[in-house]
């Protein structure tokens, strides 16, 4: 039996322990951190016996009195989490459908694409995985011509890895040197939720922040975080600098380089974009698929109220 529960009413206990079980658990789809980058989420729960076996949530909106679902910032993807088949799973999108009528993004690693999106526009991507158990001289063999020369490169520009204790001059860094290349601009919420997310990962011993220095300059930096043996490249940005001097490379290596040969993934979080998601797989390992699904069901004169407000808006 499905059941669809606002944050409040959900059992968080049950909600996580789904979670922590599955074998597509993430960070993403914790409890905590979806109450920072989604606060009024929602999740759909399949019941049996009384008790939570699986559940799909839901990051959701309210616009012009509308409740609708849309992927949120440092949330890459989300799955349905618990111990269920692929049929099992795949139910939670109609029932999804069924619940809300405008689905503006929703991006999910499980259950599998379906065959068929006939109610809007369904669009695979990937991120890059890289398997720890691994030796380093393993990894380094899967890295492309272009990175094991910049690789090189990097070595004879003196860095040296700091831990960071703040993450404000990364987000400082990006701001200054990156923000202005995302089309229709960055989202200025995003700065903010870094710092949360970041004090949050640093109290539960989930994070790892590194810069790297020359001559005191701090001109790259990498934020890292682990859970279930999954580390997520989660943000990084470099001064032009650190950009000419492969800063990004050497954090990225020297970290491959230090987890070799231990348990886990460590997972680039590639982006959408050619250049980003190249440059990711010129590391090697292996392209995991997730997928985006987007679906409007409104009727047409609340689609047509809502492009004309927009339009009012800008």
């Amino acid at each position: 039996m499905f059941r669809l529960l606002r944050r409040s009413r959900l059992d968080t206990r049950a909600y996580d322990a789904c979670v922590e079980a599955s074998p597509h658990g993430t960070i993403y789809g914790l409890s905590w951190w979806l109450d920072i980058v989604s606060p009024d989420w929602d999740c759909l729960v399949w019941v049996e016996n009384g008790e939570y076996a699986a559940v799909l949530p839901l990051p959701v909106r309210q616009k012009y009195g509308i409740r609708f679902v849309h992927q949120p910032l440092f949330c890459q993807f989300l799955s349905v989490y618990g111990r269920v088949n692929d049929e099992r799973a795949a139910s939670f999108l109609p029932e999804l459908l069924r619940r809300y009528r405008f689905v503006a993004s929703l991006s999910l690693e499980y259950p599998p694409a379906p065959v068929s999106w006939p109610y809007g526009r369904l669009t695979p991507f990937a991120t890059h995985l890289i398997p720890l158990e691994q030796s380093i001289d393993t990894i380094r063999a899967g890295y492309n011509r272009d990175r094991k020369m910049n690789l090189q490169r990097a070595g004879k520009q003196g860095w040296e890895r700091v831990i960071g204790t703040e993450i404000a001059t990364l987000g400082s860094f990006f701001k200054e040197n990156h923000e202005a290349g995302i089309e229709g601009g960055a989202d200025q919420q995003a700065y903010a939720l870094l710092e949360i997310l970041f004090t949050e990962t640093e109290k539960r011993g989930l994070s790892a922040l590194w810069y790297a220095e020359r001559e005191g300059m701090k001109e790259a930096g990498g934020w890292f975080v682990t859970w279930k043996g999954r580390t997520l490249y989660l943000f990084n940005a470099a001064t032009p600098t650190g950009r000419k001097g492969n800063a990004r490379t050497f954090l990225i290596d020297l970290f491959l380089q230090e987890h070799a040969g231990t348990s886990g993934y460590f997972d680039f979080e590639s982006a959408p974009v050619e250049a980003i998601s190249g440059f990711y797989a010129s590391f090697g390992g292996d392209r995991a698929p997730y997928y985006e699904i987007r679906a409007n069901r409104l009727p047409r004169w609340i689609n047509g109220l809502w492009k004309w407000k927009q339009r009012l808006s800008r």
